[in-house]
């Protein structure tokens, strides 16, 4: 019977240790598996992180375009009245396109000019949208049929 008990003993010594072994790896594989879920949130964080900082930047890059491009439309068509090219009843058509990140702005303007001439006005400026509601800083130039008809480093103003 001693030998049964000891037996006994022996074995359950045996099954603890056996149970701590698999219960060490139990809870190496969990660790790993939690470090592995970590590192997917934080890949995740990271993604719609960028997403948003991407989303925010075409934002600032539409809204800069339509300030740059209603201020070249109204205050070019200004710069053609001044210069003795007056446009015609519907003026100046502009696009406004942003270079090298939120660096640059370039403008380009098509229009007619009440004796039927080609007008165009292209140009760039760097200055911050929104920095004036009435005039932009920057390098423009007007063209009627191809003939300048003025240069500017500020349209309004």
């Amino acid at each position: 019977m001693f030998r049964h008990r000891t037996l006994f003993i022996a074995a359950a010594v045996f099954a603890a240790f056996g149970a701590t072994a698999c219960s060490e790896e139990d809870r190496e594989d969990i660790g790993n598996e939690v470090e592995e879920a970590a590192e997917n949130v934080e890949d995740a964080a990271r993604t719609a992180a960028s997403e948003v900082e991407e989303a925010a930047g075409e934002a600032a890059a539409d809204v800069a375009e339509v300030a740059v491009r209603n201020l070249a439309t109204q205050q070019g068509e200004e710069q053609f009245t001044d210069s003795g090219n007056p446009l015609d009843e519907d003026g100046l058509s502009c696009d406004a396109t942003v270079a090298d990140g939120l660096d640059t702005i370039d403008v380009n303007c098509t229009g007619t000019t009440e004796d039927g001439g080609t007008a165009e006005l292209t140009g760039s400026t760097s200055e911050l949208p929104g920095a004036s509601v009435t005039e932009i800083e920057g390098t423009f130039t007007g063209t009627v049929d191809g003939t300048e008809v003025f240069t500017s480093t500020n349209l309004g103003g």
